[in-house]
C-alpha cells in the first residue's frame, strides 16, 4: 500500500480531492485491518476482563485488603514520620 499523501497534496482542486479520498480509503482499510485482525469479540471480552480486574481490586482498596496498596500507603506514612527513607 502507497503512503498517504501528506505535505506534498497537489495545487490542483480535482487532484487535491483525490488525493484526500485516497488517504480516507487507506486509512478505512488499515481500520477494518485493525478490526479483523483483533477480533470484535476477542476485544470486547478483553475489555469486560480488564473492568472485572479493575472491580475487583477496587473491591479490595475498599475492604482494606489490597496488600499492594497497604505497603504503599504503609511505606509512606513511614517515610513522612521519617522512620524509613
Amino acid at each position: 500500500m502507497k503512503p498517504l499523501v501528506t505535505n506534498d497534496l497537489s495545487n490542483d482542486f480535482d487532484t487535491a480531492k483525490g488525493q484526500i479520498i485516497d488517504n480516507f480509503v487507506k486509512i478505512q482499510q488499515g481500520v477494518t485491518e485493525i478490526e479483523n485482525d483483533s477480533g470484535s469479540d476477542d476485544l470486547d471480552g478483553k475489555l469486560a476482563d480488564v473492568q472485572k480486574e479493575m472491580n475487583d481490586k477496587i473491591k479490595r482498596i475498599t475492604l482494606g485488603t489490597d496488600e499492594d496498596t497497604i505497603r504503599t500507603v504503609v511505606t509512606a506514612i513511614l517515610q513522612e514520620q521519617e522512620v524509613i527513607k
